[in-house]
């Protein structure tokens, strides 16, 4: 089934990056002369730790892929929904101008691709993100970078005659580098850093804030057992000198009935020697 063969890429999967064979669409154009190229990239989801996924190179003209980069925990699933959407913004990016740019979702999975031509319209490059939290701006970022180091590097001659998948070789290095220093949107883009330190200080505040309360918690117990001690002595306090009253008291009727029985003794005793 579709999730024992997901569970079976995701477990043996390994953590470093490849490149797989190069596919192309049929249809119009031919394998050469004068056509635009396109870069795709897809960026890993959250699913995984590695956010960039995929990375490509393909003309316009003939949609051929010229060159691809996948990690290997990119699943099938994944690869066929990238490359879906690849294929509709080719279709787009038929009349593609410098600085053009587009998006379209990937159906077969919670991502969205993004495109965006360079400055001469003889290349677009192509972004599939899946993690909803990566930043279009660092995306934007990416492809600028990835069409300029593919172009530097094999020049736009090559790129209009080259046939479909004989740069993946060539291109390896220049690719697999641009999916390791892009795969930490905060390195460059200062607002995520930003906004990721803030969500740090967030938490420590309400780590702090609830530290507080529970002190505040603890206090109020404190409070409560302390008004119960004072209510516990001023009570025994009264009974204390309730009771010490009542010894003063039976002390005075007892010194009374000891002092009337000694006048009586007297009185018995000198009632004789009166009369």
């Amino acid at each position: 089934s579709a999730q024992e063969e997901r569970h079976r890429n995701r477990k043996c999967a390994a953590p470093s990056l490849s490149f797989e064979p190069v596919w192309r669409r049929p249809g119009r154009g031919g394998e050469g002369g004068g056509a635009a190229c396109c870069v795709m990239t897809s960026v890993g989801s959250s699913q995984t730790e590695e956010k960039i996924a995929f990375l490509g190179v393909a003309r316009i003209q003939d949609e051929a892929v010229l060159a691809t980069c996948y990690s290997n925990r990119v699943i099938s699933e994944e690869k066929k929904g990238f490359e879906g959407a690849l294929a509709l913004l080719l279709k787009k990016a038929q009349g593609a101008y410098p600085g053009w740019k587009d998006r379209a979702e990937c159906q077969e999975c919670d991502g969205i691709l993004f495109a965006y031509a360079d400055p001469q319209a003889l290349c677009i490059c192509a972004v599939g993100i899946r993690d909803a939290n990566y930043p279009e701006r660092v995306a934007s970022q990416l492809l600028r970078e990835a069409v300029d180091k593919v172009r530097n590097s094999q020049g736009d001659e090559l790129l209009t005659e080259a046939k479909a998948g004989t740069l993946s070789k060539p291109l390896r290095k220049i690719l697999t580098e641009l999916m390791r220093t892009y795969n930490d949107a905060g390195s460059h883009d200062k607002t995520t850093e930003v906004r990721e330190k803030v969500d740090q200080l967030k938490g420590i505040m309400q780590d702090n804030v609830k530290k507080i309360l529970e002190t505040h918690v603890t206090l109020e117990s404190l409070e409560n057992s302390s008004s119960s001690m004072s209510s516990q002595a001023n009570k025994f306090l009264r009974q204390s000198v309730d009771l010490r009253r009542q010894i003063q008291f039976r002390n005075l009727k007892i010194k009374a009935i000891f002092g009337t029985c000694v006048t009586g003794i007297i009185v018995y005793i000198c009632l004789p020697f009166l009369g």
